[in-house]
């Protein structure tokens, strides 16, 4: 349902009421998987590979991990909304596919965290969250694409 705000303006009559949508449900053009392959695996694969260097970060490199986690989390909502892909509905509508997605979003948020304080073992904490909400996805939802085998030396 609109919600009808009273709101000054530059140009018209600067009491006239606006109104401004909320809640729109959005369904992208696009598949999970194409969500998947173009933002998620490039993302999770960067933090991935950076986890596993045993010396300092480099400023640059803590820049592009902040990036790649705010990637990954925006990533997350567009998987819960489906898209045009033939198991998109059914994916997001049960609970398993919300949990994962859930897990994902929490090692994103962590893996933000960690990049905003430079915290190297909180960003591992964060990569190993994120390895096994991936790896218990594709094991559930896609067996024969597997999430490539990343891991990291412990």
């Amino acid at each position: 349902m609109p919600l009808t705000v009273l709101g000054m303006t530059a140009c018209g009559d600067p009491l006239s009421p606006v109104e401004v949508q909320t809640n729109v449900p959005l369904v992208p053009e696009i598949s999970i998987n194409e969500i998947m392959v173009g933002q998620v695996d490039h993302a999770a694969h960067f933090i991935l590979e950076l986890t596993m260097e045993t010396q300092g970060l480099t400023i640059g490199a803590w820049q592009e991990l902040e990036h790649y986690a705010i990637q990954l989390q925006a990533s997350t909502s567009a998987i819960t909304m489906g898209g045009t892909g033939v198991n998109d509905a059914m994916w997001v509508a049960q609970s398993g596919w919300r949990e994962f997605t859930g897990q994902m979003n929490d090692a994103a948020s962590s893996a933000l965290q960690a990049t905003r304080s430079q915290d190297l073992p909180a960003l591992m904490g964060a990569a190993d969250a994120l390895r096994a909400s991936c790896d218990g996805c594709h094991r559930q939802y896609k067996p024969e694409i597997p999430t490539e085998g990343f891991y990291r030396l412990h």
